[in-house]
C-alpha cells in the first residue's frame, strides 16, 4: 500500500521514525510529511492564510512549518506528493490520545482530515514508562501485521481509527469507548507591573463516561489494565437528539 504518515511531535522523533521503518519492512511505499517543529494539541489546527514553507529532505520525505492537519492537506492538495495514499496513519505518538483528549490532538487531527479527504486513516500512540522511555516497535508490528484489516474495514467509513499502547502491553487489544477528560490545572502568576506572565505547573486528570460510552469500557480503563485500546472517531461531530427537539427558537 501506499502511505501518507504525519504526526505533532516533529518529522525526527522516534515513534514516527520507528513506524516508517516498520512498515517498510513489511513491504508498504511509506511518504512522511510531518511538521519541521513541535505542534502537539494543535488539535485540527490548519494555515487558512499566508504561505507555509515544505523542506523537501528526499522523494519521500518531507517536513512542513505548519499543523498537522497542515501536513495533510498540502500533502494531498497541493501536488506535493506524486501519488494519492490509500492510507493516512498519525503517530505513532509521544503519549496517550485517549477519551476527550482526541479533541486536541494534532495526531487524531491528521487522521481525522485524510478521513474527511476518504482515505481511511488511522492514529496511533504510544504510553512512556516512568523514565520516559517508548517501545514503538510493537504497536508498529500490530499495526503493520493488521492493516489490510483496517483498511477494508474503514473504507466508506467517515470515521477513523484511534489506538492507543500501553507501555507494558499485555498483547491483547480491546474496543473501547471514549470517555471525558476533566483537567484540574495548577498556575503559578507572576505580575511584573501591567505585564502579567501565567505558567501550567501541574494538572490533576480525572476520566467518566461520556453518555455514549455504554456497552464498552473507557479507552482509559482498557489501557489501565495493560491492553491496547481501539475506538472508531466520527469525522463529524454528533449533536444531542433529545434536547435538540426540546430546543425553542
Amino acid at each position: 500500500m501506499r502511505i501518507l504518515i504525519s504526526n505533532d511531535d516533529g518529522f525526527m522523533r522516534e515513534g514516527i521514525r520507528t513506524l516508517e521503518s516498520v512498515l517498510i519492512k513489511h513491504g508498504h511505499d511509506v511518504y512522511s510529511v510531518a511538521p519541521h517543529t513541535e505542534q502537539s494539541a494543535k488539535s485540527h489546527s490548519m494555515t487558512v492564510m499566508g504561505e507555509v514553507t515544505i523542506w523537501r529532505h528526499d522523494d519521500h520525505h518531507y517536513s512542513l512549518e505548519g499543523t498537522p492537519a497542515d501536513c495533510v492537506i498540502y500533502s494531498l492538495k497541493s501536488g506535493l506528493l506524486p501519488v494519492v495514499p490509500d492510507l493516512v496513519i498519525g503517530g505513532i505518538n509521544h503519549g496517550f490520545n485517549l477519551s476527550s483528549d482526541t479533541i486536541y490532538s494534532g495526531t487524531c487531527g491528521v487522521a481525522r482530515q485524510g478521513a474527511m479527504y476518504g482515505i481511511p486513516s488511522i492514529a496511533i500512540s504510544s504510553e512512556c514508562d516512568e523514565n520516559g522511555n517508548y517501545n514503538f516497535v510493537s504497536p508498529s508490528e500490530y499495526l503493520a501485521s493488521n492493516l489490510e484489516y483496517f483498511y477494508e474495514t474503514l473504507k466508506g467509513a467517515e470515521a477513523f481509527l484511534n489506538l492507543n499502547f500501553p507501555f507494558n502491553w499485555n498483547g491483547k487489544v480491546e474496543k473501547a469507548s471514549l470517555g471525558v477528560i476533566h483537567y484540574d490545572d495548577k498556575f503559578s502568576i507572576k505580575e511584573r507591573g501591567s505585564k502579567i506572565s501565567v505558567k501550567t505547573v501541574g494538572c490533576q486528570m480525572t476520566a467518566v463516561p461520556s453518555p455514549e460510552s455504554e456497552g464498552y469500557d473507557m479507552d482509559s480503563i482498557v489501557t489501565k489494565r495493560g491492553s491496547a485500546s481501539v475506538t472508531y472517531i466520527e469525522v463529524t461531530p454528533g449533536y444531542d437528539k433529545e434536547r435538540m427537539n426540546k430546543l425553542k427558537v
